[in-house]
């Protein structure tokens, strides 16, 4: 029996679908379980789209687990831990924030976010819990 160049195509992307594509990173072992966490991002009372939202566990002994993500149209980051997988641990985290302009003239472009909130230098605290999903932040400062 002679198989043509398309049924082989065919049959392999039926074996391919029916066993399922894992190709995705391989969950750790010792990742705990993740709840969902959305964070919304407003700065002088604007949304803000395009911010790197970055969540650094306060005791690194008890969750080594960082999380981040980075705001929408509507100013929501929906928060991934490990950038892959959904979702945060449960527990509290340090919030920092960064966002990048584009200037034509220089290598490094300038934070349009005050200092006070980007990472390595944030006070900004949440504790994530699985009751609680969403969390709002309210940055104040002069844009540059």
């Amino acid at each position: 029996m002679k198989l043509s160049f398309t049924t082989i195509i065919c049959l392999s992307v039926i074996v391919f679908l029916l066993t399922g594509c894992h190709w995705g990173p391989k969950r750790p072992a010792d990742l705990p379980e993740l709840t969902p966490c959305t964070i919304s991002v407003t700065f002088g009372g604007e949304v803000m789209e395009g911010v790197g939202v970055m969540m650094i566990p306060e005791d690194k002994q008890v969750n080594k687990w960082s999380a981040g993500g980075k705001t929408n149209n509507e100013g929501k980051a929906t928060m991934t831990t490990s950038s892959v997988f959904g979702g945060v641990v449960p527990g509290n985290y340090i919030v920092s924030f960064k966002k990048l302009d584009k200037p034509i003239d220089m290598n490094e472009p300038p934070p349009l976010i005050p200092k006070k909130y980007l990472p390595g230098q944030s006070k900004e605290t949440i504790a994530v819990t699985k009751e609680q999903q969403e969390y709002v932040f309210q940055l104040e400062g002069l844009k540059k």
